[in-house]
């Protein structure tokens, strides 16, 4: 089981149910055009982020039970859903809010249906 942070790039403001019906939508596959907004600043949290603390398909295997995610991201252009290990997860939880603010994406926390963070012009 994992606790789940998806972040994403939008150019409107969004609503807790807007950013949770994204999250299912990027999860169930569905038709992702009008929900994936492609934009660079999503590759950019990704390499800082995982220059800390890489994928599970690019941890060691020798010391795998130290990986802080529980399966790969699932990434888009315009997207990103990190399944985050519960031993980790204060860590984690934090380092990504901070990153998300840094690079202007929404950060969306599924467990409580809420948007974490926005970007500071784009306010709900």
């Amino acid at each position: 089981m994992s606790f789940d942070l998806c972040v994403y790039h939008s150019t409107r403001p969004q609503t807790d149910e807007d950013a949770v019906n994204r999250y299912i939508s990027y999860c169930e596959k569905e038709d992702l055009s009008p929900r994936i907004e492609p934009n660079e600043k999503v590759a950019l949290f990704l390499k800082e982020l995982t220059n800390q603390h890489p994928q599970m398909k690019d941890w060691p295997l020798d010391d795998i039970d130290d990986c802080p995610w529980n399966a790969d991201f699932d990434v888009s252009e315009g997207h990103a859903i990190m399944p985050l290990s519960f031993s980790r997860l204060e860590e984690l939880y934090l380092l990504i809010v901070s990153l998300a603010e840094k690079y202007g994406l929404f950060c969306v926390d599924p467990q409580s249906n809420k948007i974490v963070t926005a970007p500071p012009s784009i306010q709900k």
